[in-house]
Parts: structure tokens; C-alpha cells; sequence
């Protein structure tokens, strides 16, 4: 999926499986960053980057991802661009780690990177102009599940109830999975109908994500092969 904006190009990958990835560039410098790119994005992201004449300088792995393999280290192989992880992230090849409020530039293309743990102790959620892509921390009506590791149910709560609740309803929600084939959303319908951001307290919220999600959800496969290879 490809949008048009008055300020910088956009563009939505998808794999089968669900994940979401996307590519920013600023379209005077064609500057870009590469964000969640997973394996199997690889090869259509250097597409895309080549057919576009982008020049990338940035991948953006919003966390160290549990569920699949990630395509970063590839396209760090194959680029000049430099890999962003937050300060946290427990991988030996990154580039640039980040903390909550730093900023890259892409020429003129501001992008904030908010730390929305809970999901991940390093997950980052990466804010522009009129868009947030917010990897697990935030799903089109849910969340990130919080019981693999280094999940937290109670940070998982602040960045829901606190961090996206105290951002602008007109922001465009582009999260980092979608098993229904959506594409977006907005952060004032989340936060209207969004169940994971309707409990009525801290305690009933941790209380649902520590004992009664694990029960809903299938068992990750692969896991362990997908974080010794993501945190390489």
C-alpha cells in the first residue's frame, strides 16, 4: 500500500503472515528509512528503494521480535543505511540506539522515536507527520501480547493509558502486524474502541494480560531461532 502526502513518501509492506513493514523518504533528498523490514520483505524493499532512486539511511527495528526473523541485517549488508535500536535492544550490530524523544532527520522529514515498552522492553514507536507506526505496542483493536520475553503487562498499561492516550486522535495508527487485512486505523477510533485501552483500572488490565491472554493465543513458533537471530 502507497499513500500520497504533501510531505514525504509512504509505503506499506505486507507478508502473508501479517507483518507490517514501511519505508519513509523524503522526497527532495529521497533520504530514507527502512522500518521492520521482515525477512521475506527484503528483496520488495530493494525494489522499491532502487525503482524510486531513495537513498536509504536508516532501518528502524522497533524491537527485537520474537515471532519472525528480521530482514535488518540483510539490508544493513546491502546499503549504507545505519541500524536503529533502542538503547535497550540486546543486539551487537546496532548502529544508532535510541531513547525516548530522539530524533533522526531524513533532510527535512522529522522522525521522533517515542519508547513504547510493554510488548518489548525496547520497542519503539516511530512518530511523523500526521502518522504513528507503532509496531506491537499498539494493534488495530489490541495490543502486543506481554508474556513472551522481556513483556511487561504494567509497562504495557502506561504506554496505552498514558503515552498514545496523551497523543492527537487525528494520527494515523500503522501498526507492525494485522492478521485481518487491515491497513490503518486512527488513535482517537483506538482509543474509543480499542478493548485493551477500555479497562477500567492498572490492575484489572495486568491482571487480564498476565493470566487470561496467554490462554487465547497460539504458542510462537520458532521462537528461539528467531531471537538468536534478531539479536545477533
Amino acid at each position: 500500500m502507497e499513500r500520497a502526502h504533501p510531505d514525504y513518501l509512504f509505503k506499506q509492506f505486507r507478508v502473508p503472515r501479517g507483518c507490517l513493514g514501511y519505508i519513509v523518504a523524503d522526497p527532495v533528498t529521497r533520504l530514507t528509512a527502512l522500518v521492520d523490514p521482515e525477512l521475506e520483505m527484503v528483496e520488495p524493499m530493494v525494489d522499491y528503494v532502487f525503482e524510486h532512486g531513495l537513498r536509504p539511511a536508516y532501518i528502524i527495528d522497533t524491537h527485537t521480535h520474537a515471532d519472525h526473523v528480521s530482514g535488518a541485517h540483510i539490508l544493513k549488508s546491502r546499503t549504507v543505511a545505519k541500524l536503529v535500536m533502542h538503547r535497550e535492544a540486546p543486539c551487537g550490530t546496532v548502529d544508532v540506539r535510541v531513547e525516548d524523544g530522539d530524533m533522526l532527520h531524513l533532510g527535512d522529514l522529522p522522525v521522533k522515536l517515542l519508547h513504547t515498552p510493554g510488548h518489548a522492553k525496547d520497542l519503539v514507536s516511530v512518530m511523523l507527520p500526521s502518522r504513528i507506526l507503532t509496531a506491537d505496542a499498539l494493534l488495530i483493536g489490541s495490543c502486543g501480547r506481554t508474556d513472551l520475553l522481556n513483556g511487561n503487562a504494567t509497562r504495557q498499561y502506561h504506554t496505552l493509558y498514558h503515552t498514545y492516550r496523551s497523543l492527537p486522535d487525528g494520527l494515523e495508527v500503522y501498526p507492525g502486524h494485522d492478521y485481518q487485512g487491515r491497513t490503518s486505523s486512527t488513535l482517537g477510533e483506538e482509543k474509543k474502541s480499542n478493548p485493551k485501552m477500555l479497562f477500567e483500572d492498572e490492575e484489572e488490565f495486568v491482571r487480564y494480560m498476565d493470566l487470561e491472554n496467554p490462554k487465547k493465543l497460539d504458542p510462537v513458533e520458532h521462537l528461539a531461532e528467531a531471537l538468536k537471530a534478531n539479536m545477533k
